[in-house]
């Protein structure tokens, strides 16, 4: 059974929107107003901000297979009843002109009994935008969206988007949407820093909201003052849009970085200290950046800025104990 548009915008979790055009489904996952404000500074992040990172596709169903194909994007990662099963190569069944065949077995390839459902949940690539063209279960198999416990609401740089990650599904964010049993939608945008301009308040009711700027503010910006201004102007927004009674949104000051290079604003420790302070004066949550990473560049795939899959676990473990105080 093919799946429709309308079985698609049902189980896609972490996009504004899903369409269907020539080439297959498109998840969009910021406004247009947001990308615009992102290609207005460059290129480069507005193209970050049409990726599909933290888009899966979250569902319960009796299928005994899942078919897929791509007409875009590389990377697929695939959890079986919530535990990573393989990452599909798109390109590879691409070149051949197949589509991916998963089987939805046990880890020993048992199947299940008949009526029992599996959970599948696909994540789609985090650098890049991820079109899927074909997809279908067995006919006559139930297609049910997974249900979630909260909504989280991700903001941030390449950190957040998960650069550098060989998993997407094992960047920080995703794993902790994971760990809350959250519906989250995640708007890291690599390069990006605090920009008033890009805000726009989504269709989206978050429960929590994690923000994180300022490692691409220490290069950007002139002064900490500059700094100060729009991470104030930003965070106030965002306060304001995501802030109601009962809801809550953490600030994360920057993570470890290699700082060898002295920058015009200042050190790297006044640029935390600002991201910091604009937090406490909006009545935020501040977590310390430097609390999540280990500063061994072991942790960093470049050894100085992005972590591995291994730095992005500690990342998302000790975020999660520092969440868990307030929530």
């Amino acid at each position: 059974m093919k799946l429709t548009l309308g079985d698609i915008q049902k189980i896609t979790v972490g996009a504004l929107s899903v369409t269907e055009q020539e080439d297959g489904f498109h998840f969009i996952r910021c406004t247009e107003k947001q990308t615009a404000a992102w290609y207005k500074r460059s290129d480069f992040l507005g193209n970050g901000s049409t990726c599909s990172t933290g888009i899966r596709l979250d569902f319960h169903t009796t299928s005994k297979t899942v078919e897929f194909s791509a007409s875009k994007g590389r990377k697929f990662d695939l959890y079986i009843d919530d535990l990573f099963r393989s990452r599909y190569t798109m390109n590879d069944y691409r070149d051949k002109g197949e589509r991916a065949v998963i089987y939805l077995t046990d880890c020993l390839g048992n199947e299940k009994k008949e009526g029992d459902e599996t959970r599948v949940t696909l994540y789609l690539p985090s650098h890049e935008a991820g079109i899927i063209d074909y997809i279908a279960i067995d006919d006559g198999a139930t297609l049910n969206p997974h249900k979630f416990d909260m909504k989280m609401l991700f903001i941030g740089d390449s950190i957040t988007q998960g650069w550098n990650s060989r998993y997407d599904s094992l960047a920080y964010a995703q794993k902790v949407a994971k760990f809350f049993n959250a519906e989250s939608i995640n708007q890291g945008i690599g390069g990006s820093f605090f920009n008033e301009d890009a805000f726009e308040h989504i269709d989206f009711d978050p429960d929590v909201t994690v923000v994180a700027y300022g490692t691409n503010d220490w290069g950007y910006r002139n002064t900490l003052d500059e700094l100060r201004s729009h991470a104030a102007a930003h965070l106030k927004l965002i306060k304001d849009a995501f802030g109601t009674s009962g809801k809550k949104i953490f600030v994360i000051s920057p993570i470890w970085r290699e700082t060898g290079n002295q920058r015009k604003m200042g050190s790297f420790e006044e640029c935390r200290a600002v991201v910091a302070e604009c937090a406490d004066s909006l009545g935020l949550i501040h977590i310390d950046g430097l609390s999540l990473v280990p500063p061994n560049p072991e942790f960093f795939a470049d050894q100085t800025l992005h972590p591995n899959d291994l730095g992005f676990s500690l990342y998302a473990e000790n975020l999660i104990k520092q969440m868990l105080k307030y929530l």
